[in-house]
């Protein structure tokens, strides 16, 4: 049996048990709340995001596909010896992040969020903002991370005519130590995180690193909100010094109705929601069923995670 733990419409749905075949899909919201862990208890295969309490001691379960590429949720149990294997969705999605990115940065640049709220008051600004007004065109960029995101944001920024650099572990990065990233620091008008978290990147963008970012850069985090320091961030937005953040994610989600970071100038929070896009479950199941295939013809799964290595 393969219990689906993902919201779904009845399309989608549909979609997904067509493609399974006769194997049984039971939907989780069509069981009560009540019954749900049982029911998932009983499945082969957890195609969703499930309570981690779902998966302590569950000797029946084969394998489980997030609908996510990341998993901090379920790193507890990478001291135990699972039964299963965990595949994710690591890749499917490189290009809303990236294109949400991009949008942010834009949109800074060229006062967007100033022009909508002159329009909120019919206020006519005109001449006056012309020289504020930024262009990406010939900006230097510097990219953490080597995957599905960066690469793609990487390639987005080819049409500005940007000098791009990518920092990662290992492959065609273009450098791969801190060392080498704060010397670079202080020449990039655009600095992107588009990191895990791991024991190497929390805190990696702590007050001593973030003050090497030049007057004006701006700095995007698409990664996990534990790489940065959000007081030292604040600090630097309200005293002006930086161009702006684009911010995805935070330390804190749902990000509380009270935290600093809903004020903070020439601030755009995007509410871990990059990845999104009218079409985003589909691909999801899709990423599923492919490896369904594989899994029914005793090959080895795609997408494979390692907990204890946090990617």
């Amino acid at each position: 049996m393969i219990y689906a733990a993902l919201p779904l419409e009845p399309s989608e749905l549909e979609y997904l048990r067509a493609g399974v075949g006769e194997e049984e899909v039971v939907y989780g919201p069509e069981v009560t709340a009540e019954a749900r862990e049982k029911t998932a208890r009983q499945a082969d295969i957890i195609v969703g995001n499930p309570p981690l309490e779902w998966l302590r001691g569950n000797d029946r379960l084969q394998w489980l596909q997030l609908k996510s590429a990341g998993f901090s949720e379920y790193t507890e149990l990478s001291g135990e010896e699972l039964p299963f294997t965990i595949t994710n969705c690591t890749g499917l999605f490189g290009t809303p992040v990236a294109e949400t990115a991009l949008a942010g940065v834009l949109s800074l640049l060229r006062e967007i969020p100033t022009f909508v709220r002159d329009q909120q008051v019919a206020h006519w600004r005109g001449a006056e903002i012309r020289p504020t007004l930024g262009t990406l065109s010939g900006s230097r960029v510097i990219i953490l991370g080597h995957g599905s995101i960066g690469g793609t944001f990487r390639e987005l920024l080819t049409g500005f005519g940007c000098r791009v650099e990518t920092m990662g572990r290992r492959g065609k990065a273009d450098f791969y130590t801190l060392e080498e990233l704060d010397d670079r620091l202080p020449e990039a008008d655009v600095v992107m995180a588009a990191l895990p978290e791991t024991e190497e990147t929390v805190g990696l963008f702590g007050a001593e690193r973030l003050a090497r970012l030049k007057a004006g850069c701006i700095f995007v985090n698409v990664g996990r909100g534990s790489l940065v320091d959000e007081a030292a961030l604040l600090k630097l937005l309200h005293g002006g010094h930086l161009g702006g953040a684009v911010l995805d994610v935070t330390r804190q989600e749902p990000l509380p109705a009270d935290d600093p970071l809903w004020q903070a100038p020439r601030t755009l929070l995007t509410q871990h929601s990059a990845g999104g896009a009218a079409n985003e479950m589909r691909r999801i199941m899709d990423r599923f069923l492919d490896n369904l295939s594989r899994f029914r013809a005793g090959q080895p799964l795609e997408h494979v995670v390692e907990l204890g290595r946090g990617y």
